[in-house]
């Protein structure tokens, strides 16, 4: 079969993306119910996700990984693991060039028109508030980001003109675009660099990403298992026709179910969102309690905050954050998949708006007086500041949760048309599913490759289906590479261990194909049984040792670095 002479000569170079010469390319997928960092990554079962190891706390080479007929569907062979060619095996001619162009961007994050946003103070006589509307334009610059897909509150998003909350500033040089109905802005940064700029909206759940006009307002409405179907239907159906890839957000939430889900027809939803993250980890938007709680709450975030000596770089914090997420909405993807494709997302979720209330608040001016004395006298100098209320600064002079600081822990991968630069195009490959999550505070994962070939020797990428057997091959990155947060060399960047992780999702549940450790591996795997095949890498970040100053203990954990959608296997 053509198929496995072409796999067994390691001859697939099948780029899902990459860099402006179209040398790089990515996918990665998390784990359902571990958490973002594990000190001792336990061996994970067929039905609970997460990422496993060699089930002693340390890592399996790739090596020792068994080779030959996988009972869970597929035949794997590390032997076959050598350097990558650049021509087709069974042709002997170049690889056919990669037709996508990798786009990096933004899922679900509120401007100033959303009623909790810039610590409640959004609009300022009905405009946008100058300062904070300022961070996100310049963190959208910043980041390096394509494209940024707003999804603001109904309040206020639907009570403006679709321009504005588009945030189209003429002034500023941005172009808005308008194709028949389809109206989005490509906002101008002082580079000449354009971003794609697209408005949606949050309610409970309900996520339309891109919506092309503004809709009927009895469709700006969440969506729970409550709603009787028929209207949850119709809610979906109607935001479909105004031309929104329709997600959800915060599927870690219990009152939306994986088979109102199904059942809805939903385009995508969410894996995880730091959001959620800052609720499990801090306790909600707004941390209060009495100073000795507090001080325990914020103690590990000290070392990152305004006036430590620690040397650790503050983007850095996110790794005291990151094992305390919640896992469920990786489990309710997984189950999702077991009946029918649906996209997985990172949402950033970014309002700027996390902060302490007023420790002391008493209407006693005495026992004002003495509550603050005790708190002045407990919290250390980071934190005395906290005794009247504001927000977590970090060494780097900047909020904990500003946009820029959460457009630089993580963003999504997308896969479009070379030469496609528009919406229509971008929301196409979101709704197949040609996209991956990467949690960008540990870098760049440099020559990443996760593509395919069906038994007609037809290319496959994330997001496509064929029957099987389909010869599957990943490339894990050559290293990890500094992006725009804590700074490494290329040396240090060789220091990172990764584990790669190949899952298969079917009717009855989820199974770990494939494990092995090692940058640079290449990975075949031929692709039998029917299912869902994602990929998820997990890294121990000792290339950040360095930028992590006194906090090096916390390289020496696991956390999910790439979360990838499934190629598929059909019947």
């Amino acid at each position: 079969m053509r198929t496995r002479a072409w796999l067994a000569a390691g001859g697939l170079l099948l780029a899902c993306g990459g860099d402006p010469a179209g040398a790089t390319a990515a996918t990665g997928a998390a784990s359902a119910s571990s958490g973002g960092g594990e000190t001792d990554a336990p061996t994970t079962s067929a039905t609970s996700g997460g990422g496993g190891s060699d089930g002693t706390g340390g890592v399996t080479s790739a090596a020792s990984t068994s080779t030959g007929p996988d009972a869970t569907g597929g035949t794997s062979d590390p032997a076959s693991t050598s350097d990558a060619t650049t021509s087709d095996a069974t042709t002997g001619e170049p690889a056919p060039a990669d037709p996508w162009t990798e786009q990096r961007g933004a899922l679900h994050l509120h401007s100033p028109y959303s009623h909790d946003a810039c610590d409640g103070a959004g609009l300022m006589n009905g405009a946008p508030n100058p300062g904070c509307l300022t961070d996100l334009r310049t963190a959208l610059c910043g980041s390096g980001h394509h494209f940024a897909l707003l999804t603001d509150h109904p309040a206020h998003m639907q009570e403006y003109p679709f321009e504005q909350v588009l945030l189209y500033n003429a002034k500023a040089g941005d172009e808005l675009v308008v194709d028949g109905d389809t109206t989005y802005n490509r906002m101008r940064c002082a580079d000449e660099r354009r971003v794609l700029l697209a408005a949606g909206y949050e309610s409970t759940h309900t996520l339309p990403l891109g919506l092309h006009h503004h809709v009927d307002p009895s469709l700006y409405a969440g969506l729970t298992d409550d709603k009787p179907l028929a209207e949850a239907k119709a809610l979906i159906d109607g935001l479909k026709a105004g031309g929104a890839v329709t997600a959800i957000a915060h599927s870690e939430e219990s009152d939306l179910s994986a088979a109102r889900i199904i059942d809805v027809g939903l385009d995508a939803m969410e894996w995880y969102n730091p959001h959620g993250n800052f609720k499990t980890a801090l306790g909600g938007d707004n941390i209060a309690g009495n100073p000795d709680k507090v001080l325990e709450l914020l103690q590990g975030l000290l070392p990152f905050m305004i006036g430590s000596d620690s040397g650790a770089h503050p983007d850095l914090v996110y790794l005291r954050l990151l094992p305390k997420w919640p896992v469920e909405g990786f489990a309710k993807w997984r189950e999702v998949q077991r009946t029918r494709p649906i996209t997985g997302i990172l949402g950033s979720d970014v309002h700027q708006n996390v902060a302490v209330d007023p420790i002391c608040v008493d209407p006693n001016p005495i026992l004002q007086a003495a509550c603050v004395a005790a708190a002045d006298a407990i919290l250390p100098d980071a934190l005395a500041g906290l005794v009247t209320g504001g927000t977590l600064t970090m060494l780097d002079g900047d909020r904990l949760d500003s946009y820029a600081r959460i457009l630089r822990w993580l963003e999504n991968r997308v896969l479009v048309p070379t030469g496609e630069q528009g919406l229509a195009g971008l929301q196409d490959s979101l709704r197949k599913g040609r996209n991956y999550g990467l949690f960008a505070v540990f870098g760049d994962p440099e020559g990443l490759r996760f593509a395919g070939r069906a038994p007609d020797d037809s290319l496959l990428w994330i997001g496509d289906a064929s029957p099987g057997p389909v010869a599957l091959e990943l490339r894990v990155p050559a290293r990890p590479v500094a992006l725009g947060g804590a700074k490494f060399s290329a040396a240090e960047g060789d220091k990172a261990i990764v584990r790669a992780e190949l899952w298969r999702t079917d009717a009855g549940g989820s199974t770990k194909v494939h494990e092995s450790t090692g940058l640079g591996a290449v990975v075949p795997f031929v692709a039998e049984a029917p299912g869902a095949y994602h990929v998820e890498l997990w890294i121990r970040p000792q290339h950040l040792v360095g930028a992590l100053g006194s906090e090096k203990d916390l390289a020496d954990a696991w956390y999910l670095w790439v979360i990838t959608n499934p190629i598929r296997v059909v019947p």
